[in-house]
């Protein structure tokens, strides 16, 4: 009989284990509907859609223990999508309980900004989702920043499962020449130069007009599993660093991956390899990625949120990436 109930159980569990995949993947793409629903009432109301997060690349000096411009040029007040859209995720009361006029990693905002979200958090996802420690690089180089540490004091942030899309390059790569303006195609010998192309990035106000392939066809906001590295609604701090999470062979980015991703191939980095796709397992952690088997949710311009295969042809997912590349795309992802 022992034996009998034993075969039962072996036969039901990946059954039950299924059911509750489907429910949390379910409720990560209400999650993103919801996000979807902000940002197209953040638009309506604004004429843009938010940056990826906001600062004065002009600005020189230190607040809070924190120096600026980092070689990104990033400085405060850093505040991200996630914080600016608040209001229309029904959040009022908590965007109004920021100071919005001094850094986002400043004391006054700092109980605020632990705040755990479960609009922002995958229920799939492995990794922690109750706020993370910020670190930071100190070789002064944004393009390959090293893992200092933590910031002193130290600055802790709530979780975000979910990232904005840059685009093919990543804004946190550029040289410092060209890190002021991100609307400005930094020149690369050889190659068309580095565009950031995609709906956000520092200081961006992407209108629709803008989206020339179509909000349908424009990943805007996708998954990055804590699994795999740190992300976050609130902010951007400058001189932030990014690392892997134990066990993942990539190296640590700068500031700017805390809330974004990019496809590549990027001509500073792998131009002519396609390794930022959704899971891709050289796990770089300015990629999407997800828990969910087999690829992860993203939401597009339209508000709709589909499942980007992790066996996706990549070419398909640079031209998704992108909002102004006139490229054709038809089939299953």
């Amino acid at each position: 009989m022992i034996a009998i109930i034993a075969v039962l159980i072996a036969l039901l569990l990946p059954a039950v284990q299924a059911a509750r995949e489907a429910g949390r993947r379910a409720q990560c793409i209400n999650n993103l509907k919801q996000m979807g629903l902000a940002l197209q009432n953040y638009e309506s109301a604004l004429g843009a859609f938010p940056p990826a997060y906001v600062g004065d690349p002009k600005a020189s000096g230190s607040a809070f223990g924190v120096s600026y411009p980092d070689e990104n040029m990033n400085t405060l007040p850093g505040f991200a999508w996630g914080t600016l859209i608040l209001p229309f995720l029904e959040q009022a009361p908590l965007y109004a309980s920021f100071n919005t006029n001094v850094a986002c990693w400043a004391p006054a905002n700092s109980t605020s900004a632990r705040i755990k979200l479960a609009v922002f958090i995958c229920p799939s996802a492995a990794g922690p989702s109750d706020g993370f420690t910020l670190h930071k690089y100190s070789n002064g180089n944004a393009q390959a920043p090293d893992d200092a540490g933590l910031f002193s004091p130290t600055i802790t942030f709530g979780h975000s499962h979910y990232v904005t899309n840059a685009g093919i390059n990543q804004p946190w790569g550029r040289s410092p020449a060209y890190s002021s303006d991100f609307d400005i195609v930094e020149p690369v010998p050889g190659t068309a130069g580095a565009a950031i192309d995609g709906p956000f990035y520092r200081n961006s106000r992407t209108r629709v007009a803008a989206v020339t392939d179509g909000l349908s066809n424009t990943v805007f906001v996708g998954e990055r599993s804590s699994k795999l590295a740190d992300a976050t609604w609130v902010g951007v701090v400058p001189f932030a660093s990014v690392p892997p999470k134990p066990g993942w062979p990539s190296d640590p980015n700068s500031g700017g991956d805390l809330v974004g991703a990019h496809s590549g191939p990027d001509v500073h980095d792998h131009p002519q390899v396609v390794i930022h796709a959704p899971n891709h397992p050289f796990g770089h952690t300015d990629e999407m990625f997800s828990d969910h088997v087999g690829g992860c949710n993203v939401l597009m311009g339209d508000g709709s949120v589909r499942f980007a295969k992790e066996t996706i042809y990549p070419r398909t997912w640079v031209s998704l990436s992108t909002r102004n590349g006139s490229e054709v795309i038809s089939g299953d992802y």
